[in-house]
């Protein structure tokens, strides 16, 4: 939002906090009040003194924001500090913030003035950066020089009790810090320095050490990372030092950008932003995506670009500052050409022109220098404007809160093609509002759940009386906020974090750090607890199952000798023993495989928990027992091991926990049709298989064959990859095989709305339909659930084929499906035809592309 006064009487009641400045014209005589500015050039010195003076008096914002002011800092020095109009603002902007802590200081608060408080410290390097450009211009007083620094010291002892911070794999810990890692270069001598300049290295330390953080997302937390890891940078010294893990980095989160005016993430939206005008009136402050909170991923892209003199660092920041440029056949506007002169002077001026990166399909890769894991899987002919392109989360750790609370590898998270973003529907915690919803991806569940999601878009459904499965992933457990401790990290429970065993005092972290990185698979089973039981439910056969086989921890044919069972009534729980024990169980013959199961009897709201205790066992979660496992006939369960470990987000009747083979990553390209494929092991079952192949065609076709290789665990469940498609009209309820819907967002440069039609190959025993459910807040509005459900047999894999078709809004859905053929043979081998181009994926991975 942004306010325009027209008097300028008026203008010390400008509105506080950062806006665009739009146009900014004069009128009637008034000044624009709105700043920063697209110029300060041209007025004169007397108007832009009452500009300043409306600045210093606005209380601009301090704290969680003003990257606006950090930007017109690097326009005017990158400009060769020539606009004297922008250092005068930069000064009143500057002055306010003493003038705030000089009336704390008159209200008697003055020493709870922080400009470091938690998450309100993001964008604090800015404000230092101004600081330091201020004195270097020699604006600032030796009084304003020696109360700044007392309060930055203050600061730095109010906003930081080190034991009791973030020590993690977040943008959160690096976006906090970088104002005082300057600081701590601009005032070495301050009190507070050294036991900041501890925590900053402890904060390098995790970097380092492991390579990377898991941040997953770039709206709008890739850019508070690497805005922070650069003030960070800076001010400790390590910008050459430490350059070629900047740069890894750097070109980590470059590789999901391309050039098709669109933007999918894996959790969060990002909506192009319509308004042009803006854009090419500032382009300093434009973004051309929402979602990134005004931190401004296009300033995150030029200052690296500009440190690296990177063009292809250059080509990113115009992607997502202005949109990018269109493909040839569409014109780039005169106005678009000059926002970028304005934006990138500096680059124009040294003969630096931004670059479309090389790659193509490929295997994304956390901590590219050191680790290497596989995070996305790109399927594209390269990164040029309008291409299609096509990318999947497949990274198999990231279930806790780092702004990814689902287990979702595996996810299609983008599909664009000419400009239009077809498919891309996982918004922002999904898991935490509304379940582990099939976000592109496969989704199998047991028999009695509303398939694919209930009537409100959530899991569940589940009926007391069929019997299914409960069970916990043990990879999915290994990171978790009550993880396993390992070497590194021991879990605190009094604070119930995690610590640093050889740094316990200084700072936490929400879930075991080694476990992003695969370091700490040993798992030792101590004890397994199932509850809550509800009054009827019926349980057996507790086993732990991976690739090392089946392990029975208790049949449940009888109550095991040292059964721990705990009653709970009306919150409050108690250890049953002796008669009371023995008629809280019964054993029934009614289990899901042959043979004898308990029966929880208790009175009605009443629930019972069962605890096996003295287990001994050792072995590998990842790569020998991959999952604990029941059978269940009631409501969901819970299960606890080792009397702490269980992952705050999940569900034991819907526990994906799949485990990526990463031998099985493929990505190719032949011209320009691409490949893609990947396998999962432990997919709902412990020796459940899922694969995915797709196809991606030069005219921007998606054939994606999906295989499922049921075990035991998961027989008689229902299973089908759900495509979320943007809602329209009305659903469709079942017997039709395909589906047609608009695209989620278009280009700034597509005139021509496009759809997709969603074709489902018709199978034997397939039934097709839609559900409709709200899509999260990000994302907006509602999504049909789109799926052709199959009753699987274990031991029975099951092929899929669908077919996605991008067309233009206006052409007759049905006469394209019509269009449409596919087939699938006995050994799995899928093809599909479409106006005249044929592809083919075989099971063992081959693929061809064929035009007639």
């Amino acid at each position: 939002m942004w306010i325009r006064i027209f008097s300028c009487a008026a203008l010390a009641v400008c509105a506080p906090g950062p806006a665009f400045a739009g146009t900014q014209e004069k009128e009637d005589g008034a000044l624009p009040v709105v700043h920063p500015l697209p110029s300060y050039t041209g007025y004169p010195d007397a108007d832009v003194d009452v500009m300043a003076g409306a600045v210093r008096a606005s209380r601009p914002r301090m704290h969680r924001g003003g990257w606006e002011w950090d930007r017109l800092l690097s326009r005017y020095v990158d400009g060769g500090r020539r606009e004297r109009g922008a250092l005068k603002i930069l000064h009143a902007y500057f002055l306010s913030i003493l003038d705030r802590h000089r009336e704390a200081v008159e209200a008697g608060e003055g020493d709870r003035f922080n400009l470091f408080p938690g998450h309100g410290a993001w964008g604090s390097g800015g404000r230092m950066r101004i600081y330091e450009e201020l004195v270097r211009q020699q604006l600032l007083t030796v009084q304003e020089r020696a109360r700044f620094r007392k309060i930055v010291d203050q600061s730095l002892e109010l906003g930081f009790d080190y034991a009791n911070i973030e020590r993690g794999a977040n943008n959160r810990p690096y976006g906090m810090n970088g104002g005082p890692a300057i600081a701590l270069r601009l005032f070495p001598d301050m009190p507070n320095a050294a036991r900041h300049g501890r925590w900053l290295g402890a904060l390098w330390r995790e970097l380092a050490e492991y390579g990377d953080t898991t941040e997953t997302n770039h709206y709008p937390y890739g850019p508070l990372f690497l805005h922070g890891l650069l003030d960070m940078a800076e001010g400790m010294g390590k910008l050459e030092t430490e350059r070629d893990l900047l740069h890894a980095l750097a070109r980590r989160y470059l590789e999901p950008v391309h050039g098709g005016g669109v933007r999918g993430n894996p959790n969060s939206g990002a909506r192009v932003i319509r308004d042009r005008a803006r854009t090419y009136a500032d382009p300093w402050n434009a973004e051309y995506y929402s979602g990134a909170e005004g931190v401004s991923d296009a300033h995150a892209w030029y200052r690296l670009a500009r440190h690296f003199e990177d063009p292809e660092l250059l080509w990113a920041s115009e992607q997502v500052g202005l949109g990018g440029r269109p493909p040839p056949g569409h014109e780039t506007p005169p106005a678009y050409l000059e926002a970028y002169r304005r934006r990138y002077a500096w680059f124009i001026e040294r003969g630096i022109e931004p670059r479309v990166p090389s790659g193509r399909s490929g295997i994304g890769r956390y901590s590219p220098l050191k680790h290497r894991v596989p995070e996305r899987l790109y399927v594209c002919p390269g990164r040029d404007s309008g291409k299609p392109f096509v990318s999947f989360y497949v990274y198999d750790r990231n279930n806790n809160y780092m702004h990814c609370c689902d287990d979702a590898g595996g996810r299609l998270y983008e599909y664009c093609v000419d400009g239009a973003k077809l498919l891309h529907s996982s918004g922002k915690y999904n898991n935490r509002f509304l379940g582990q919803v099939a976000y592109d991806m496969l989704s199998v569940l047991p028999p009695d759940m509303d398939f694919p999601v209930t009537a409100d878009g959530k899991m569940g459904g589940e009926s007391a009386d069929t019997w299914k499965m409960a069970s916990l992933s043990l990879p999915f457990c290994l990171n978790c906020r009550t993880a396993p401790d390992s070497a590194s990290w021991r879990y605190d429970e009094v604070i119930e974090r995690f610590r640093r065993s050889d740094d316990p005092q200084l700072g936490f972290a929400y879930g075991n750090m080694d476990g992003y990185w695969y370091l700490n698979d040993g798992f030792h089973l101590r004890s397994v607890r199932l509850g809550e039981l509800d009054p009827g439910t019926r349980v057996q056969n507790l086993r732990l199952a991976g690739p090392k086989g089946e392990l029975v921890l208790a049949a449940f044919d009888s109550v095991p000798e040292g059964l721990e069972v705990v009653l709970t009534k009306e919150g409050q729980s108690r250890l049953l023993t002796g008669d009371e024990r023995r008629r809280a169980l019964t054993v029934v013959e009614d289990g899901r495989r042959a043979g004898k199961c308990l029966r929880v009897d208790v009175a009605p709201g009443s629930r019972l928990a069962l605890g096996l205790q003295g287990l001994d066992l050792k072995f590998d979660a990842n790569d020998e027992y991959t999952r604990v496992s029941f059978d269940l006939a009631g409501r969901d369960a819970a299960l606890r091991l080792n009397g702490r470990t269980r992952p705050i987000y999940h569900r034991p009747l819907y526990n994906r926990g799949g485990v990526l083979i990463r031998d099985s990553l493929r990505a190719e390209n032949r011209g320009d049709d691409s490949f893609g494929q990947f396998t999962y092991r432990n997919y709902f079952g412990a020796r459940s298989r899922w694969t995915r192949q797709t196809v991606l065609t030069r005219e921007g076709l998606l054939v994606v064959r999906d295989l499922y290789e049921p075990c035991a665990d998961v027989d008689g469940y229902r299973a089908s990859p759900c495509w979320l498609l943007r809602a329209e009209g009305d659903v469709e309820g079942g017997g039709r095989n395909w589906f047609d819907a608009p695209a989620w967002d278009h280009a700034w440069w597509q005139r021509q709305e496009r759809r997709v039609l969603l074709y489902l190959h018709p199978g034997e025993g397939l039934t097709f339909g839609q559900a409709r459910h709200a899509a999260s807040q990000d994302i907006g509005g509602s999504v049909d659930s789109s799926f052709a459900r199959a009753t699987i047999e274990a031991g029975e894999p099951r092929v899929w084929l669908s077919v996605l078709v991008p067309f233009a809004a206006g052409r007759d859905a049905a006469a394209l499906a019509k269009r449409i053929t596919t087939a699938v043979d006995t050994a799995g081998d899928a093809v599909a035809e479409v106006a005249g181009v044929e592809v083919s994926i075989r099971g063992d991975g081959g693929w061809t592309v064929r035009r007639r």
